[in-house]
C-alpha cells in the first residue's frame, strides 16, 4: 500500500502544478484530430482494399479454363512477385496499425486494424488463387 500512497502525492502534486493536463495533452493528440485521420485514412484503405480485390478477380477470372484459347501454354510455376504484391498491402497496414498504437490515437488504430484484418483475409484470398493458377 505504500508505493500507491506515494503515486497517488505525486498525482496530486502534478495536479496542484498544473503538469498532469499539460502533459497528458502534449501526449496525445486531440479526439477531433484522431477521429479525422481515422476517417481519411479509412477511405484510403478502402479504395485500396477494393482496387486489389478488382486485380484479384481480374486476374483470376483472365486465368481460368475458359478465357483461354485452345493452343495457349498454361504458366508453369508460382509467380513470388505477385506473392509479394499480395502481402504489401497487409504489411504496410500492420506498420500503419501500429504507428497510430503508439501515437496513442485510439480510434485510428482501432481502424487500421480492422482495415488490416481485411487485407490479410484479401492476400490470403490471392496467395489461394495464385497457388490455383500454378
Amino acid at each position: 500500500m505504500a508505493r500507491f500512497d506515494g503515486i497517488r502525492k505525486k498525482i496530486g502534486l502534478r495536479r496542484r502544478r498544473g503538469d498532469g493536463e499539460a502533459a497528458a495533452t502534449r501526449d496525445r493528440p486531440s479526439r477531433l484530430t484522431d477521429i479525422v485521420v481515422a476517417l481519411v485514412l479509412g477511405v484510403a484503405d478502402a479504395m485500396a482494399l477494393a482496387g486489389f480485390a478488382l486485380v484479384v478477380f481480374l486476374v483470376g477470372m483472365g486465368s481460368s479454363d475458359q478465357g483461354m484459347g485452345g493452343g495457349t501454354p498454361r504458366h508453369p510455376g508460382v509467380s513470388y512477385s505477385g506473392l509479394a504484391l499480395a502481402w504489401v498491402l497487409p504489411a504496410l497496414l500492420a506498420l500503419s496499425t501500429f504507428l497510430h498504437a503508439s501515437l496513442r490515437m485510439p480510434v485510428t488504430a482501432v481502424v487500421q486494424g480492422l482495415f488490416f484484418i481485411l487485407g490479410t483475409v484479401l492476400a490470403l484470398a490471392a496467395t489461394n488463387m495464385l497457388l490455383s493458377i500454378a
